[in-house]
């Protein structure tokens, strides 16, 4: 099974360095000649020996200095080229690789962009492509170099004599029978690494945005759990790995020095006999001596090759996907949501259990119940973030599933709690939407989320550019810019969910009668905390553990519903309580008759 995955990885490799295959090659092959160049001043120095017990002229080794700086010049310049060549064609092979994962990312299918989760996206599309440009750039031409001037050494050696090339390579097998111990299981520890970094490299994001938070609160680090659990998980990894890998990494490293033990003995006897003279000694030993340290580099190069190739695999989901055909757009008989037997869960938590509801088309419909009991597990589902583990979601009575993302989001518009802001001015993020929509209709979409205002006040009115996430606006700010990026959308359908968490429950509710008032044909979704704010709704369903506990107007569940009930008289103490300086009685009033 892992050398099947291992050919696979190969082969999207190759895959990848398909049409850069031939200036690759050029610079092995400068490679391959730089290596045989890289030996001829080793020969002329002990040449030189020679000449010097002979007494030889200047002239000699001036002719030989000659040779040397000549060698020693070719060697550098073809090495430049291999690495110009390499360097060149990694960048250009890293530019074409992130544009099609950004294409890719484009045809991603909604949930399955979900649950990658950002850390783990951020990794495949920066690090393991990155590690793209190691393999290129400088793995060709150092593992060219590492595997061919042993192999240079070695038939220089057997020329000389076939026994200094037995003696050099004696330690070799020892060598690669530790470098295997050390290197047994690795695949499986680095594919362990790579999850590991990938859930700490998410803790982390999560923990650098909280940051503000946890000073209010004087936390640190420590308590941060899904951090501190990462960095332990960390380090309890890398010290297993380190325990079980030093040990025949350490005795690798002596045996591959240590061939001159054996070389320089054999050696000495050799030239004591006269079957080689004492320049082929001195050449022999100085070659021989360091002829297997460039495996270190081999091996090196077989840990890194495994995170790449796990990289690599980690890109291979996506850079299978197609480009979706075009479906034919569904004929909806209507714009009534409905919610039949959906099921869905977050590994062995059940959100949602066969949960089975009607959103009438036209009508304000309202979604309420205790935290967790899985509102916004439904507004994902519109969404088409996530997919039911079972049941059906339609619209006009056609599922979801069966749409495409094109038509399912010119049906459905969605506001979540958390508004996406991508770094740009505000009219760039508002026609996001509708980038055909006009200055009249980015004006009304601003008039009823109640975010005209504060957009007018900005330095540049919604020319004003913001930061990545909206960094320079308030979280009500920002959600505000939500929902009128998705009334501007101008969709059958608008579900919002909390989305109008920054205002309190008076102003939200003169938000939701406006939107009513200026949509009146619109099938609205309301996820609410606040009770009040949603009284006036056509239906409101009440969810709790996953499932809908009943449905009906506002009157009608106070009078049958025990949850909602419950649910309405706390909200109705916090009102009143949250009455500043007001008069008691008109906020109960107020509270019980709207």
């Amino acid at each position: 099974m892992a050398s099947n995955r291992a050919e696979a990885a190969w082969s999207t490799l190759t895959m990848l360095l398909r049409g850069h295959r031939w200036l690759l090659g050029v610079a092995m092959l400068l490679t391959i000649i730089a290596a045989a160049l890289e030996l001829i001043p080793y020969a002329l120095l002990c040449r030189s020996m020679t000449l010097l017990m002979e007494r030889a002229t200047g002239a000699d080794f001036r002719r030989l200095l000659g040779w040397m700086a000549l060698a020693l010049l070719g060697k550098y310049v073809l090495y430049s080229l291999a690495y110009y060549f390499s360097h060149r064609e990694a960048y250009h092979i890293l530019m074409q690789v992130r544009q099609m994962l950004v294409r890719r990312l484009v045809w991603a299918p909604l949930p399955w962009l979900q649950r990658q989760g950002a850390g783990a996206l951020k990794t495949l599309v920066m690090q393991d492509v990155e590690r793209l440009e190691q393999f290129i750039a400088h793995h060709l031409v150092e593992m060219t170099a590492a595997v061919i001037a042993p192999v240079l050494v070695a038939i220089v050696l057997l020329w000389i004599d076939w026994r200094l090339a037995a003696a050099a390579m004696v330690t070799l097998p020892l060598a690669v029978l530790f470098q295997s111990i050390a290197m047994r299981g690795m695949d499986r520890r680095i594919a362990e690494h790579q999850q590991v970094v990938g859930q700490l490299n998410s803790a982390t994001v999560e923990y650098l945005r909280n940051m503000p938070v946890m000073k209010v609160f004087r936390q640190d680090a420590r308590s941060f759990q899904t951090m501190r659990e990462g960095l332990e998980l960390y380090h309890a990894l890398i010290l297993r790995v380190t325990r079980r890998t030093v040990p025949g990494w350490s005795v690798f490293m002596v045996l591959l020095n240590a061939n001159i033990v054996f070389l320089l003995p054999v050696g000495l006897w050799l030239g004591q006999t006269g079957r080689v003279t004492f320049t082929q000694l001195l050449l022999a030993l100085v070659l021989g001596n360091g002829m297997l340290r460039p495996l270190f580099k081999v091996m090196r190069f077989q840990v890194q090759i495994r995170e790449i190739l796990n990289g690599v695999r980690r890109l291979q989901p996506l850079l299978a996907m197609t480009e979706p055909g075009v479906r034919a757009i569904a004929t909806v008989s209507g714009f009534d949501l409905m919610v039949d037997g959906v099921g869905f869960s977050h590994g062995e938590i059940q959100v949602l259990r066969a949960a089975s509801f009607t959103i009438p088309a036209g009508r304000v419909t309202a979604l309420v119940g205790p935290s967790g009991g899985g509102k916004t597990t439904v507004v994902n589902l519109l969404g088409g973030l996530i997919e039911p583990d079972q049941g059906i979601v339609r619209i006009g009575g056609v599922p979801l599933a069966d749409m495409g993302e094109a038509q399912r989001s010119s049906l459905i518009a969605v506001a979540g709690q958390d508004t996406f802001l991508f770094r740009g001015s505000v009219l760039d993020n508002l026609r996001l939407a509708r980038p055909e929509a006009d200055e009249t209709q980015i004006r009304r979409s601003l008039r009823i989320a109640g975010a005209e205002a504060f957009v007018d006040a900005l330095p540049d009115g919604w020319l004003t550019q913001i930061g990545e996430r909206g960094v320079t606006l308030s979280g009500g700010e920002r959600q505000r810019l939500g929902v009128a990026r998705a009334i501007l959308a101008d969709t059958p359908v608008l579900v919002l969910d909390e989305s109008t968490a920054f205002a309190d429950s008076r102003t939200e509710r003169r938000f939701f009668k406006a939107l009513r008032e200026t949509c009146p044909d619109k099938t609205l979704l309301i996820v609410a905390h606040r009770l009040y704010s949603v009284k006036d709704a056509d239906q409101i369903v009440v969810l709790q553990a996953g499932s809908p506990v009943d449905a009906g107007d506002h009157e009608s569940l106070l009078h049958r519903c025990a949850l909602y009930r419950r649910m309405w008289d706390v909200q109705s103490c916090q009102e009143i309580w949250n009455v500043a300086g007001g008069d008691a009685g008109s906020a109960i009033r107020e509270v019980a008759h709207g």
